[in-house]
């Protein structure tokens, strides 16, 4: 596939893949929102599970949750399944695209470990397809009723995957792959737990039976594992911007302290208004994790000897030279660009010195350039550029 074809193919999956992940973590937040607001009908009723009101669009909303449904209104329920499904798919597909298509560099680091594509592609979907069957098998069995116990052991398991991906992929495929597999449990929950169970529900409604309330408690649990997993989610997604998480030594445990910080956020925004005195203290600990994550990844990532005496421009362009201008060029050599990536250009002076700011996040504080080390850029060199930059970047 031509790198044109390829490069639009990227664009319109990935609009997708926003689109329909908007209306399915949409729907996740407005009907958790509801289930912390639902209050109880005035008139007893046993099938009312509560109602709310809701003002919005110049109008207000009266929503009432009920366990059990009139068999002559089954004709009229709203499903919420194709978000999920296509979100998904689309999902799948742009992994495919970027990554399994679009070259090594974005998923092998020989820094990291001496893989070939092929391996780190095998890697890759087999942590998507066995994370999944290994979360399902865990919440079939009968241990699924202890949740607090059966959570830790999940959390456990992803420590463990995040450890392992990123020291075998490039911190960014790594990144990506453990979104991935989250994402897949996600649509599998849909697919395999919570509409089975909704069709189940509707069913017996259609046979003017009573509903098995496991059925819907099943539904339910996946459900609220769903709307956790949704911010750590949507951080993978954007998390190729962001090198100084992906691209540092301690990658999987800032991976894993931003997933915390999510589900802190997501448990505070579930459980505040229900009333809940810990959710502030909740909140509180995840704006101060993120200010120390901040403050731990400002260190610079290179090792190597700081040189005693002033570093000229002409050793720092030796190395841009030799480890950068294979892509960053009017006329890039390397196979995986024809275009210099994000318009950075080291040709001249003039180039170089208006792109400091992001050689120095990119190849300085921590090692997302060059991509997937391909050139070999050294720690000496690194800690060469960083000087050379302290010194205010001199073009003499």
């Amino acid at each position: 596939m031509g790198p044109v074809i390829l490069e639009w193919c990227n664009l319109f999956v990935r609009w997708f893949h926003v689109i329909v992940g908007i209306g399915w973590i949409g729907t996740s937040f407005f009907f958790m929102f509801l289930d912390a607001h639902l209050t109880a009908k005035p008139a007893a009723d046993k099938h009312s599970a509560g109602q709310a009101w809701l003002i919005h669009s110049g109008g207000y909303y009266q929503i009432e949750k009920r366990k059990y449904l009139p068999p002559e209104r089954v004709s009229d329920l709203h499903w919420f399944k194709w978000e999920a499904y296509l979100t998904g798919l689309s999902g799948l597909t742009l992994l495919t695209i970027v990554y399994y298509l679009g070259g090594s560099s974005f998923m092998v680091d020989p820094s990291v470990a001496d893989l070939t594509q092929p391996e780190a592609v095998v890697i890759g979907v087999g942590t998507i397809a066995g994370g999944w069957l290994i979360y399902e098998l865990m919440w079939r069995s009968p241990l699924n009723r202890l949740e607090g116990a059966m959570n830790g052991i999940c959390f456990l398991m992803l420590v463990g995957i995040a450890w392992g991906l990123t020291h075998l992929l490039a911190g960014r495929a790594a990144f990506m792959h453990v979104g991935a597999m989250m994402g897949i449990i996600m649509v599998a929950n849909v697919l395999f737990v919570i509409q089975p169970g909704q069709r189940r529900m509707v069913r017996a409604n259609r046979a003017g039976q009573v509903p098995d309330p496991a059925w819907g408690g099943a539904a339910k649990q996946r459900s609220v594992h769903n709307n956790y997993m949704t911010l750590p989610v949507i951080f993978v997604m954007i998390s190729n911007h962001f090198p100084n998480t992906y691209a540092q030594k301690w990658n999987w445990a800032i991976l894993l302290a931003l997933f915390m910080i999510g589900g802190a956020v997501r448990y505070f925004l579930n459980t505040y208004d229900r009333g809940a005195k810990s959710a502030p203290y909740v909140l509180a600990g995840a704006v101060i994790a993120v200010i120390a994550l901040a403050l731990v990844t400002s260190v610079p990532m290179s090792g190597g000897t700081v040189p005693k005496q002033r570093v000229s421009f002409a050793q720092a362009d030796t190395v841009f030279a030799q480890r950068c201008t294979e892509c960053h060029s009017a006329r890039p050599t390397d196979d995986m660009f024809h275009e210099p990536p994000n318009g950075v250009k080291f040709d001249t002076k003039q180039e170089i010195a208006g792109a400091i700011a992001k050689i120095k996040l990119m190849a300085v504080d921590s090692n997302a350039m060059p991509l997937g080390n391909k050139t070999q850029m050294t720690e000496q060199e690194r800690a060469l550029i960083r000087a050379w930059i302290a010194e205010g970047a001199p073009l003499d």
